[in-house]
């Protein structure tokens, strides 16, 4: 496996955390704040993404009709998911669901046998189940989680998982650029149709003059999209399941801040968890390590 790839994974699970803090401080603070973040951020990441676009475009683009099917796969699949994420930032601590979302590797990994006819090798299999085994330990480290939240996940991770192999689609489709450079690009250009299904919201939440609305949802865009570019690199490296198993190292971050955020007091935004509760933490962490360990030595 590639180390690049490896790094662009692990920091795009770094900047994920912190953009999954940022989401829920910032749906805490204002009612039905999920959608209005979820307009902002766009808004801004299709601003961003315009501004890059000359940076990153190049003259060996290949025409639109290569690579318009991945990118409205990318993009769509993507909001859908992103939605229903914000829905359950609602209801439950940003700690808990970011480590659950690792559940799309086992859907990834279903897809790529089921339907794309890729096998997997026994390690790759063990590992994904690892993956699937800490994220049910994590998900009883905070009680139980009731059966809507729980069908609400599933749908996330599938859209999730279909947008995860748009993205691998794309970046391949702009293969004629380097890889780094072909994934900037695809980044930008996702989020400039992101942004782009936004635009026709922004009057609505707008008119609302939500005093310091528009700038508390910067901190959530900015970390959301340097994290889609590495990601979009680690894709191009390693391909969307390693991706997403190096992914699920946020679960780990997300604790981690979790805890230092409980510590100095924002109770609120991340509640002190028991001894108990870290013990399941601690064990699902190194199930996860294990995972990616595995994955790569079966690879």
């Amino acid at each position: 496996m590639h180390g690049s790839g490896i790094l662009f994974g692990l920091g795009a699970a770094g900047c994920q955390s912190l953009s999954y803090l940022s989401s829920r401080w910032f749906v805490l603070q204002r009612p039905s704040g999920a959608w209005r973040l979820l307009i902002w951020a766009h808004l801004f990441m299709g601003a961003m993404s315009l501004l890059a676009l000359p940076w990153a475009w190049s003259p060996a683009v290949p025409p639109p009709r290569v690579y318009l099917g991945p990118l409205i796969r990318a993009a769509g699949f993507y909001l859908a998911g992103q939605a229903g994420l914000f829905v359950l930032m609602r209801r439950t601590e940003a700690s808990r669901i970011a480590p659950l979302l690792a559940l799309k590797i086992l859907i990834l990994a279903l897809i790529s046998v089921l339907v794309l006819r890729q096998p997997l090798t026994a390690a790759q299999w063990l590992a994904a189940l690892l993956c699937l085994a800490a994220s049910l330990l994590l998900s009883q480290s905070g009680g139980a989680l009731g059966p809507g939240v729980l069908a609400l996940l599933a749908a996330v991770c599938t859209g999730y998982a279909l947008s995860d192999l748009g993205i691998a689609a794309l970046v391949r489709s702009l293969s004629p650029l380097r890889q780094v450079r072909a994934s900037i690009l695809g980044t930008a250009l996702t989020y400039l149709l992101c942004g782009a299904a936004a635009l026709p919201f922004w009057p609505a939440v707008a008119a609302a003059r939500a005093p310091g609305e528009a700038r508390a949802a910067l901190p959530f865009a900015a970390f959301w999209l340097l994290g889609m570019v590495l990601l979009y690199a680690c894709f191009a490296f390693v391909g969307p399941l390693y991706g997403n198993i190096l992914q699920a190292t946020r679960g780990l971050i997300s604790i981690a801040l979790g805890a230092w955020l409980a510590r100095l007091g924002f109770r609120r935004l991340e509640p002190p968890a028991p001894r108990r509760v870290v013990a399941q933490r601690a064990a699902a962490a190194a199930l996860m390590i294990l995972a990616v360990w595995l994955f790569q030595r079966g690879s």
